[in-house]
């Protein structure tokens, strides 16, 4: 399931609590003093000293800031010079609701700054989805594919592919509403992206696919993200279908879809992200985009573990029958 993590720290009193020795604990008291402006916070306090800093913005307000002292009057410094001689004052239970009445108050006014680079990455991952949903694009990728086929298998195409002119859809484990997207990337140890597409293959479901960010050298370009994705097909890497004529092909899903990487939040790879409840409206375009699909539940994992040690643990979180097939059959 989807968590956020969102902490937000409301800084309007400072509460500071200087070390003493444990003779004096009995002496010290709670106190309040007053400060030149609301954003200035006890930096220090040095015995009957007390130095203050500015935080944040100034407005001109005056404020209050906490300390303890087994002294009447403190010694006030600000920036590290002295601006007045004053008598703490003891603070009671009102000033404590006061102060936290306050810190609520704030609390309902202060916003998180928006990402500056938000926009941005939105409208680059935006155009690269376009251009890889465009009918050149894809028309392209398909050549590629077919002259890939016939460089690997020569003749016998038809004995491989033999439905490849109208295939029928493959049945698979995983629910119509599921998916599982392993997120890759071209800077990963072409071993690791192997390892996955490995497991990939073995499972045999069509819902589970390998993702990449973008293209290998930019969005204009298409040969090496062919031939990125070549290398990690070809089930035996040493394999030449020059020489050898043919070369055995892992049927792995891939994808280039930015769009996905932005709503599953992936900001590092490798990354692995079980979904379900998921519907597209437009099955040709991004499940990444809100626009065309929705999801309803989540799980992801980061880091370098094997595909069917991570799947074993989201069945376990998400009680999904699909998930428990694919461990079943890998085990």
């Amino acid at each position: 399931m989807r968590r956020l993590w969102h902490k937000l720290t409301i800084a309007a009193v400072a509460i500071t609590v200087p070390a003493m020795a444990s003779g004096d604990a009995a002496t010290t008291r709670p106190a309040f003093i007053d400060t030149p402006d609301a954003c200035y916070q006890v930096e220090r306090q040095m015995g009957e000293s007390v130095y203050l800093k500015a935080v944040g913005s100034c407005e001109g307000k005056p404020g209050r800031a906490f300390i303890t002292s087994k002294l009447d009057t403190v010694k006030i410094f600000v920036e590290g010079l002295l601006w007045k001689e004053m008598k703490a004052q003891s603070l009671s239970i009102p000033d404590v609701e006061v102060s936290l009445k306050k810190a609520e108050e704030l609390g309902t006014s202060i916003t998180i700054p928006t990402n500056a680079s938000e926009i941005k990455m939105k409208e680059a991952a935006e155009r690269t989805n376009v251009v890889y949903q465009s009918p050149e694009f894809q028309g392209r990728l398909k050549a590629e594919a077919e002259r890939i086929k016939l460089a690997l298998f020569g003749d016998a195409v038809e004995q491989y592919y033999p439905d490849s002119g109208n295939p029928a859809p493959i049945q698979g484990k995983l629910g119509a509403d599921e998916r599982i997207y392993v997120f890759v990337s071209s800077s990963m140890p072409i071993q690791t992206i192997r390892n996955y597409a490995a497991s990939i293959a073995r499972y045999g479901d069509p819902r589970i696919m390998m993702v990449l960010r973008g293209f290998v050298g930019g969005v204009g370009k298409i040969q090496p993200t062919i031939d990125l994705v070549g290398r990690v097909v070809q089930r035996n890497p040493a394999c030449n279908p020059v020489k050898e004529g043919e070369c055995e092909i892992l049927p792995v899903p891939f994808g280039v879809d930015p769009l996905l990487f932005r709503r599953y939040g992936i900001d590092r790879v490798p990354a692995v992200v079980y979904a379900r409840g998921v519907k597209a409206e437009d099955a040709g375009l991004s499940e990444g985009d809100d626009k065309n699909a929705i999801i309803g539940e989540f799980w992801k994992a980061f880091g370098d573990a094997s595909l069917e040690y991570i799947v074993e643990q989201m069945q376990r979180d998400s009680d999904s029958q699909g998930l428990l097939q694919l461990v079943d059959s890998s085990r």
